[in-house]
C-alpha cells in the first residue's frame, strides 16, 4: 500500500460520518438508477410476452389470402418465417353469462408464434383435430381421443352487448388430440384446430403472416409483395379500404403490421412512442444523477476544506498537482468500490420484493396480472454502474483541482476564503431582519463558496421534489386516459323501455340505499355543435381538419359526435361543477346546460385529454339536435344552448370524456323548450355508483329485483383499475421518498459541516459582543434567507422541469400541463424546517464550547 493510499484511508476512517453519508447516498443513487432500469427491462419482458400471447411474433399479416398467393408470399425474397391461420367459428358457452368461445385454426408455425406450449397428447395436423385446456377438456367432460361435436357460428349480440345467438350455425365434429396448460392471456377455455396448407381448397380464404430477418424491413419487404399480388400502389386510390404508409410512400389494404410488437423491436413506424420512452427515463435518470452530484461533491468540496493544511504540507514536500488530485480521485474510487456493489444489488432486490408485493397484495390490479418479474441483464448492471462512477468523477473533479491549486503558504497558514474587505450590505434584509439579518446575510456573502455549494443543494432537492410530484400527477392523468375510469360500479337494465314513472320510481328507491352516490338514466340526444374557427383551440386545428369526428364548411367545425344527456335531476344534482351555476329554473328559461370542459382525442400512436374551444360560462352553442317520431323517423331541429356551467369530470356511465366531441348535460325540461316531441318512454339503462361495500351493493341489487331489473356488477373491473392506480402511486412515490432522503440526507450534512467549519468564525463574532440570543437569531437567520434564495431559484426551475415533463410525454399522450401546488406547498413547510434542524444540530454543541479554544484552533 503506498502513501496516498494510506493517507486516504486514514482520512476516510477518521471521519466515518461523512464518509458514511457518501457511501449512502452512492448507494441509494446506484440502486435508484439500477432499479429505473430493472423496471424498465421487466416492462420491456412483460410487453414482448405479452405482445406475443396477442398477437404472436409475426410481423405483418396478409389477410384473406388464397392459396395462390399465399404461395406468391412465402417465397417472396425477404422471408424468413410464415405461417397460417384462419377464424372458424365461435359457439356459445353460457348464453346467460354471456361467455363465448372461438374457435382458430393454426398450422404449426402459428401455434409456435403465440408460444403454445403442449402439455399432452399431439399437436393438431388439420381442422378436424382439436388442442384445448385442461379446464375446457374437464368443462366438457371429456378426454383425450374422444371426439366432440360444436355448433359453431357467427356471435350476435343485443343492445346491451349481451350475447344474443348464432348466426348461420353448423355443426362441425372435431377429435381432441391434446391438452394446453393455458392458453394466450393465461386464458382457461381456449381451443385451435389445425391447418394443412396442402388441404386448403384452392379459393379457400385464410391468413398469411409473415416474418424478415430484420425487424426493420419488415415495411419495405411487405409492400415489395403487396405490389406482386395487387394489395400496394403508390398512387392513391380511391378505395377507402386502403391505408398509407409513410416509410414507403404506398398504399395498402387487407395487411396488417404487428405494429406492438415491432414497436418493442425498435422498428415501428409508430417510432415516436419508443423516443418518448427513452426520453422520460433519461430525464428521470438525469434528475437522479444531478441529486447524486449535489451530494458526493458536497462531501467532497467539504473535505478539501477540512484537509486544506494536509494538502499544503504535502506539497510543501514535493507532492505535485497530480498526485495530489490522484488522492481526491482514490478517494472517489474508494467509496464508489463500497457503495457501488452494494447499490446494485439493493436496487435489484429492491425490484423483486416490489413485483412479489404487488403479486400478493394487488393480486387484482392490472400490475398484478402482468406478472411482472425481475430479468437480470448485464446491461442495465454495467450501464448503472458507468454512470455513477462518471458522476462521481464529474462531482470530484472540481475539488481535485482545488484541492491542486493550494500554495503550501496559504494551507499552513490555514487562510479562510472568506471575503475580506467591505460588504455591501441590503437595505430590504435589514429592514425586515433587523440586525442579526443584516449579519446573516454578510456572513453568507462573504464564505461565497460554501454558500453557493449550500444553495445548489437545496435548490437541486427542490427541484427533484416538485418535478417528481408533478410528473406523478402526470403520469396518474396520463393512466387514466389510457385506460379510461370506472365511474359506476353497477347497471341495471331491462329489455323493454320504461316509462318515465317507472323509472323516477326506481331512483327515488336507490336514492334511499346508504353508500349510493349516483344513479345516471342512459339517454340523450345526438348533437351536431357548430364551431366557428376563431373559437377552436389553436393547436388543434389542423389535426381536427382530419378527424372522421369532423366535417367542415368553410370555416366552420362541425361536431357530429356530439351529445345531450338527460341523466336525471338527481344525477345533475352530484355533477361537480369547476365554473359557473346551474339550477333548474334559469336552465329551462335560457336553454342551459353543462359544459364537459375536456374530450378524448387520439390519432395513430397518440392520445390525449385536450379541451376543444375557448369558451366559457356565458357563451352559447350552435347546434342540430337529431331526434326520431314515434314512427322512427329522424327530426332535425336547429338550437342555441347556453352553456351555464362546466365541469372537467367525466360523467357517470362513461369510462371517458367525448371523443372528439362535445358533452353537454341538461334537464329533461330543456327537451320541450327546444320543439323536440319526447315520448313518454324513457330509458332502460341506470348506471350506479356507490361506495362498493357489499351491503350498499346488495340493497341496490334488491331494489332492481323488485323492481325486475337484471343487474351488471363491475365491483371487480373497478377495484381492478383502482388498485392499478395504487400500484403506480406506490411505484413512483416510493421514488420520490428515496431521492428525498438522498436531498434531504445531503442538506442536513451540507449546513451542519459548513457551521462546524466555521467555529473559529463563530468565536470572533462572540467575542466582540454578540449575545448568545442574538448569535442563535444570527444562525436561525442564514437558515431563513437559505430557505427563502432556495425558493425563489428552486420553485420556478421545478415549474419548468413539469413544463418539459408534459412536453416530452406529449409524443404519445396529450394531458394539461399540471403546476404541483400540493408539492410546492410542501417544500415551502420542509424546507425551512430541514434548515432550522440542520442549523440547530451544530449550534447546540457551538454554544457548549469555549470561544478562546475555538478562535486558536486551526483546524476542525
Amino acid at each position: 500500500m503506498n502513501l496516498y493510499t494510506s493517507l486516504t484511508l486514514r482520512y476516510l476512517k477518521q471521519n466515518k460520518r461523512r464518509t458514511l453519508v457518501t457511501i449512502i447516498g452512492i448507494i441509494l443513487a446506484t440502486a435508484l438508477i439500477c432499479g429505473i432500469g430493472n423496471i424498465c427491462t421487466s416492462f420491456m419482458d412483460y410487453q414482448m410476452r405479452d405482445q406475443i400471447q396477442s398477437s404472436g411474433s409475426f410481423y405483418a399479416t396478409f389477410t384473406e389470402m388464397d392459396k395462390e398467393k399465399a404461395e406468391v408470399i412465402t417465397k417472396s425474397l425477404g422471408v424468413s418465417e410464415y405461417g397460417y391461420k384462419k377464424y372458424l367459428g365461435s359457439i356459445i358457452l353460457d348464453k346467460k353469462n354471456s361467455t363465448s368461445l372461438d374457435i382458430n385454426v393454426f398450422d404449426k408455425n402459428t401455434i409456435n408464434s403465440f408460444q403454445i406450449t403442449l402439455e399432452k397428447g399431439s399437436y393438431p395436423k388439420n381442422e378436424s383435430e382439436l388442442i384445448v385446456t385442461e379446464s375446457l377438456l374437464n368443462k366438457w367432460n371429456k378426454k383425450i381421443g374422444d371426439k366432440i361435436t360444436l355448433n359453431l357460428g357467427e356471435l350476435i349480440y343485443d343492445d346491451m352487448g349481451m350475447i344474443s345467438k348464432l348466426k348461420n350455425p353448423q355443426k362441425t365434429t372435431f377429435k381432441i388430440v391434446g391438452t394446453l396448460d393455458k392458453g394466450p392471456y393465461n386464458s382457461k377455455l381456449f381451443a385451435i384446430a389445425g391447418f394443412d396448407i396442402n388441404s386448403a381448397n384452392k379459393n379457400e380464404k385464410f391468413d398469411v403472416s409473415i416474418c424478415t430477418k430484420n425487424p426493420k424491413d419488415i415495411y419495405k419487404t411487405t409492400m415489395s409483395i403487396g405490389e406482386n399480388i395487387g394489395l400496394a400502389q403508390a398512387d392513391e386510390p380511391n378505395d377507402e379500404d386502403y391505408s398509407y404508409n409513410d416509410q414507403t410512400s404506398m398504399y395498402y389494404k387487407n395487411i396488417e403490421f404487428n405494429e406492438g410488437l415491432l414497436r418493442l423491436l425498435g422498428a415501428s413506424a409508430y417510432s415516436n412512442i419508443n423516443k418518448t420512452l427513452i426520453l422520460i427515463v433519461a430525464l428521470v435518470a438525469s434528475l437522479v444523477i444531478i441529486a447524486t452530484i449535489a451530494t458526493i461533491y458536497n462531501s467532497f468540496s467539504i473535505a478539501i476544506s477540512e484537509r486544506k493544511k494536509q494538502f499544503g504540507i504535502l506539497n510543501s514536500i514535493g507532492a505535485t498537482k497530480s498526485q495530489i488530485m490522484k488522492l481526491v480521485f482514490l478517494e472517489g474510487f474508494l467509496v464508489s468500490i463500497i457503495g457501488i456493489p452494494i447499490g446494485l444489488l439493493s436496487g435489484t432486490i429492491a425490484m423483486d420484493i416490489v413485483f412479489k408485493v404487488i403479486k400478493t397484495f394487488f393480486s387484482t390490479s392490472m400490475f398484478g396480472e402482468l406478472n411482472l418479474r425481475v430479468v437480470f441483464s448485464p446491461i442495465v448492471l454495467i450501464i448503472s454502474t458507468l454512470v455513477i462512477l462518471l458522476t462521481i468523477f464529474i462531482s470530484a473533479i472540481i475539488p481535485a483541482r482545488n484541492a491542486a491549486k493550494i500554495s503550501p503558504l496559504e494551507a499552513i497558514r490555514n487562510s479562510s476564503n472568506l471575503k475580506v474587505g467591505k460588504i455591501k450590505s441590503s437595505k430590504l434584509v435589514k429592514k425586515i431582519f433587523k440586525t442579526e439579518g443584516e449579519l446573516a446575510y454578510k456572513n453568507l456573502r462573504r464564505n461565497k463558496g460554501k454558500f453557493r455549494i449550500t444553495l445548489f443543494s437545496l435548490v437541486i432537492s427542490i427541484v427533484i421534489f416538485i418535478s417528481f410530484n408533478g410528473f406523478v400527477d402526470m403520469f396518474i392523468e396520463a393512466n387514466q386516459i389510457n385506460y379510461g375510469s370506472i365511474t359506476n360500479d353497477m347497471t341495471l337494465y331491462e329489455n323493454e323501455l320504461l316509462t318515465k314513472e317507472e323509472v323516477q320510481k326506481t331512483i327515488d328507491e336507490l336514492k334511499k340505499i346508504k353508500g349510493l352516490k349516483d344513479v345516471a338514466i342512459s339517454k340523450g340526444y345526438t348533437l351536431n355543435v357548430h364551431v366557428d374557427e376563431k373559437n377552436i383551440n389553436k393547436d388543434l386545428r389542423e389535426s381536427l381538419k382530419q378527424s372522421i369526428y369532423v366535417d367542415m364548411d368553410n370555416s366552420t367545425y362541425n361536431f357530429i359526435n356530439s351529445r345531450l344527456y338527460t341523466p336525471g335531476y338527481f344525477s345533475i344534482s352530484n355533477i361537480k361543477l369547476s365554473e359557473g351555476k346551474f339550477d333548474r329554473k334559469t336552465a329551462k328559461a335560457e336553454n342551459g346546460v353543462i359544459l364537459v370542459r375536456y374530450s378524448y382525442q387520439e390519432s395513430l400512436a397518440q392520445k390525449g385529454k385536450v379541451v376543444l374551444t375557448n369558451y366559457k360560462v356565458g357563451d352559447t352553442l350552435n347546434c342540430t339536435v337529431y331526434s326520431y317520431d314515434s314512427d322512427g323517423k329522424e327530426i332535425k331541429k336547429e338550437v342555441k344552448l347556453k352553456i351555464l356551467a362546466i365541469t372537467d369530470e367525466i360523467l357517470t356511465g362513461d369510462m371517458q370524456y367525448p371523443e372528439t366531441s362535445f358533452g353537454v348535460v341538461a334537464y329533461d325540461d330543456l327537451i320541450p323548450s327546444l320543439g323536440i316531441t319526447d315520448d313518454k318512454s324513457s330509458s332502460n339503462l341506470y348506471y350506479v355508483a356507490t361506495n362498493q361495500e357489499k351491503s350498499t351493493r346488495d340493497e341496490v341489487k334488491k331494489v332492481a329485483e323488485e323492481n325486475n331489473l337484471s343487474v351488471i356488477d363491475s365491483i371487480d373491473e373497478a377495484q381492478k383499475l383502482e388498485q392499478t392506480m395504487n400500484v403506480m402511486k406506490i411505484f413512483v412515490y416510493g421514488f420520490i421518498v428515496v431521492i428525498s432522503l438522498v436531498s434531504v440526507t445531503n442538506i442536513i450534512n451540507t449546513i451542519s459541516t459548513n457551521i462546524n467549519l466555521r467555529k473559529r468564525e463563530f468565536a470572533i463574532i462572540k467575542s466582540i459582543g454578540v449575545t448568545p440570543q442574538g448569535f442563535k437569531k444570527m444562525i436561525y437567520m442564514e437558515s431563513i434567507l437559505y430557505g427563502i434564495l432556495s425558493l425563489l431559484y428552486g420553485i420556478p426551475i421545478g415549474i419548468c422541469m413539469n413544463v418539459l415533463m408534459n412536453k416530452i410525454l406529449e409524443g404519445v399522450i396529450t394531458v394539461q400541463t399540471l403546476i404541483p401546488y400540493k408539492a410546492i406547498l410542501i417544500c415551502v413547510v420542509a424546507i425551512f424546517i430541514i434548515t432550522f434542524i440542520a442549523s440547530y444540530i451544530p449550534l447546540k454543541k457551538i454554544s457548549k464550547e469555549n470561544i478562546i479554544d475555538n478562535i486558536r484552533q486551526e483546524s476542525i
